[in-house]
């Protein structure tokens, strides 16, 4: 079972997000703010990173860095908004609109999780 690291601040979105993911067979840890993210990254063994769309670009794009410098490998999908810079989407392995139907937050991390050293 892969463990993927949903961060975004809590709201129902989330807690929706996060049904989801358990019920597709993921096991979730839940992050509401850039320091709970940063532990529970290090202290797991994650093995996706699901960054959602209420915690600001510079937050999200502060995260995606971090998470990159510690675990290199670990994929980063990134929920995002049509308002989002370029250089926000560039930083993830998979991009998935906020407005989407959630299968295709599912299909994106299938796809980052079967990618070599995923």
């Amino acid at each position: 079972m892969a463990t993927v690291l949903s961060v975004s601040q809590h709201s129902a979105t989330q807690i929706t997000r996060n049904l989801i993911l358990e019920r597709a067979g993921y096991r979730v840890l839940s992050a509401g703010d850039v320091k709970e993210a940063l532990h529970l990254f290090e202290d797991n063994d994650v093995h996706a990173v699901v960054l959602g769309d209420s915690l600001s670009p510079e937050r999200r794009h502060e995260l995606g860095s971090s998470f990159k410098r510690l675990k290199q490998s670990v994929p980063i999908v990134m929920v995002c908004r049509m308002s989002d810079s370029r250089a926000l989407r560039e930083m993830a392995d998979e991009q998935v609109d906020a407005f989407e139907d959630p299968k295709f937050l599912l299909e994106a991390l299938e796809r980052v999780l079967l990618r070599p050293g995923s």
